[in-house]
């Protein structure tokens, strides 16, 4: 049985990890057991137990620092460097879309034209994009979600595939890429090219599932689309209820692939299963 002292190292080791219950045991069951044996072999060279376990403590090292190699380990990336990265793209969502408010027709440009005109100079050379910067905010956070070297390549090539959209916006070309695959304006699902879209989200979905058999990386891409092709309506859609109601019907529309998905991430499970078990 572990001794209270090692049961609050050991919780402080766990404190704000980003594992799961069961890893969280896992993981104290294997480090009590190798505390448990440093004890017990320095109890055998004549220390005590409480200065035994103070020295294989000691020896152990600082929670802190275990903490960060466990998450290094499991996620890829420390904690401390994935709610960075989170908080940088997120500040920089806000930025970029101050930037697209005051780009926008009727914004503070269009007030003070010769103002305007100095900074809209400045602000036009900044690359900027509110969904690439909210699509990095979503694979941060997902990063918590990801156990394998498969799954971080997963989030990885889906911010690929949505980097090329946002380098396709900057582009001259006759269509805009953004409204055409986030669907940012006159979104309405009677159009056959948002079901045709949607459906090419989960097909995608469903290879990332077949390869990693992780569930929220392979829902990344609608995950990624959902955020991403938002913040446009409840920017400039009103303030209004009746307008507020329609956005969050909105918002059920596009999650409705996100609940298809995860059925028939269960469907193949149950399949996978019975096929081991027959055979």
């Amino acid at each position: 049985m572990m001794t209270s002292p090692i049961q609050s190292y050991l919780e402080r080791v766990m404190r704000r990890s980003g594992l799961t219950k069961r890893e969280k045991a896992e993981w104290i069951e294997e480090m009590s057991s190798h505390l448990s044996d440093e004890i017990e072999h320095l109890m055998t060279v004549g220390h005590d137990d409480a200065e035994a376990t103070k020295m294989a403590l000691e020896k152990f090292g600082q929670p802190t620092v275990i903490r960060r190699k466990i998450a290094k380990d499991t996620f890829g990336l420390s904690i401390r460097m994935i709610y960075g990265l989170f908080s940088l793209f997120f500040v920089w969502f806000f930025i970029d879309l101050y930037i697209v408010h005051l780009q926008f027709p009727g914004g503070w440009f269009k007030r003070y034209p010769n103002i305007g005109g100095y900074l809209s100079s400045i602000i036009s050379a900044v690359p900027n994009s509110p969904s690439l910067m909210l699509a990095m905010c979503v694979s941060m956070l997902l990063m918590f979600k990801t156990r394998c070297l498969k799954d971080r390549l997963s989030i990885l090539f889906t911010l690929m595939v949505f980097g090329m959209i946002w380098v396709l916006m900057r582009l001259p070309l006759s269509f805009g890429a953004n409204q055409f695959l986030f669907g940012i304006r006159d979104l309405t699902i009677r159009e056959p090219w948002v079901v045709m879209i949607s459906g090419g989200f989960m097909v995608w979905g469903l290879l990332l599932y077949f390869w990693t058999r992780n569930s929220w990386v392979s829902i990344t891409p609608i995950l990624v689309s959902v955020a991403t092709g938002l913040w446009k309506p409840f920017m400039y859609g009103g303030s209004h209820w009746i307008t507020l109601i329609q956005m969050v019907i909105l918002i059920a529309i596009r999650c409705i692939p996100i609940v298809m998905l995860l059925a028939i991430f269960r469907v193949v499970d149950k399949w996978s299963h019975r096929s081991v078990s027959t055979s």
